[in-house]
């Protein structure tokens, strides 16, 4: 691979989203007397991503879609849904409050960055959301000081897997798209979007079985990718 630059997806590639956000959760619902089950917290993530999914279409704006999740939640855990705006922002602050405090970064976010800045290569965060969200993340977690770049669909206008939301950091580094490598963890969002816009791209699963272009653990991507350490 002729690679000259890699870009990362940020929520569950880097930054941990699903651990946290079941902190978040947990409280949420212990709010209510309720404890936590794998059936409630499986019915938040898909509620979560159909509403997400409305965001980056453009169909709600950011803060709408987090009322939206609760309106499907709440009826699941035995309360009724058809509250006002406010109160369901004062919900979702709950939510958040505890999603945030669990904010953090893959064990093998900081070091796999670290490796890659050693070996002089270029580094950057491509990502779907909130761009001042997202940007906090990054600097709550400690991987700010270690990227070159950050690029948000909401700074961009378009959202991954758009072919300009991976074109566009491209032309930032004035780099063709074939010298940027994408790493992330969805592979249709990520994988299948970055190769069709013409990045080198592969794929992260933590729980996969060995497969081709495909990495278990982020510390496994340098050697993966035969690169060496540049001189101090």
């Amino acid at each position: 691979m002729d690679i000259r630059a890699v870009l990362f997806d940020l929520d569950n590639t880097l930054f941990d989203h699903r651990a946290s956000a079941r902190d978040g959760v947990a409280a949420f619902v212990g709010n209510f007397g309720m404890e936590l089950t794998p059936g409630l917290s499986n019915s938040w993530f898909e509620i979560e991503q159909a509403s997400y999914d409305r965001f980056l279409s453009g169909e709600l704006n950011f803060q709408e879609q987090r009322r939206e999740r609760l309106r499907h939640f709440l009826p699941l855990i035995g309360q009724q849904d058809s509250v006002g705006a406010a109160a369901l922002d004062e919900m979702f602050a709950v939510y958040l409050r505890s999603y945030e405090n669990a904010w953090t970064a893959f064990s093998d976010a900081v070091p796999t960055l670290k490796s890659l800045r050693g070996c002089g290569m270029t580094i950057g965060v491509v990502t779907n959301g909130n761009h001042e969200q997202q940007a906090m993340k990054i600097s709550r977690i400690g991987l700010e000081p270690l990227l070159d770049l950050f690029f948000s669909s909401e700074q961009m206008g378009h959202a991954k897997p758009e072919a300009s939301a991976f074109i566009l950091p491209c032309e930032s580094l004035q780099l063709p798209p074939s010298q940027v490598l994408y790493v992330g963890d969805n592979y249709r969002v990520d994988i299948e979007g970055a190769r069709s816009a013409g990045l080198q791209a592969i794929h992260l699963n933590r729980e996969a079985t060995d497969q081709p272009q495909t990495l278990r653990c982020l510390t496994d991507l340098v050697p993966a990718l035969n690169l060496e350490t540049t001189a101090p």
